[in-house]
């Protein structure tokens, strides 16, 4: 009887217990601020080094199921959201690589592969930002044989799609598959 008992309590709570790890519920959900940029590490390049990458370009690589913890001032560690899928940004190139840096973000979005075209996402409800007009606008360098390293949430939502990065217009990132919820698709 105590086994069975057992069995139906771990019957019960699976969801729980299997979940690899927790996504954001697409209410939090900000496509305009979706990636937190962390500290380098080397065994974020390892896997890309190993890759075949084309040498003398500047590369936007998703490392597909490695999960990292948000750091503490994260704002998804505040919203129950512990760990994130790893970004890098390489430039394999010879030159370095500016560009501008707004509000503190890099300009690196997520698209979903939808009725057989490339979509971006938009935030279900507009966002005021505070802007005090010194420093929104910077320049951001990433030097030669270098790379930044940021984290991305997987979010809840019921549509399974293709999806990808895109830094700027015109650097996309690998793909990979993912959920999201349809309201964020962009008529």
């Amino acid at each position: 009887m105590r086994k069975i008992l057992v069995l139906i309590l771990l019957f019960s709570f699976k969801n729980l217990i299997s979940q690899e790890t927790k996504c954001l519920n697409s209410d939090f959900y900000n496509p305009n601020s979706e990636i937190v940029r962390i500290k380098n590490t080397s065994e974020s390049i390892e896997k890309i080094i190993q890759s075949k990458l084309r040498i003398d370009s500047l590369k936007l690589y998703i490392l597909k199921n490695t999960y990292v913890e948000f750091p503490k001032w994260s704002g998804y560690r505040r919203k129950g959201i512990d760990s994130g899928f790893k970004i890098i940004l390489l430039n394999s190139s010879t030159n370095d690589f500016e560009f501008l840096i707004k509000g503190n973000k890099i300009d690196i979005k997520r698209q979903v592969f939808y009725k057989n075209e490339w979509k971006n996402l938009t935030p279900l409800k507009k966002s005021t930002i505070m802007i005090c007009g010194t420093g929104y606008f910077k320049k951001g360098i990433i030097k030669t044989k270098d790379f930044f390293t940021f984290l991305a949430p997987c979010i809840e939502g019921e549509l399974k799609v293709k999806s990808r990065f895109v830094f700027g217009n015109t650097i996309y990132s690998n793909e990979f598959e993912g959920l999201i919820d349809e309201r964020f698709i962009e008529k």
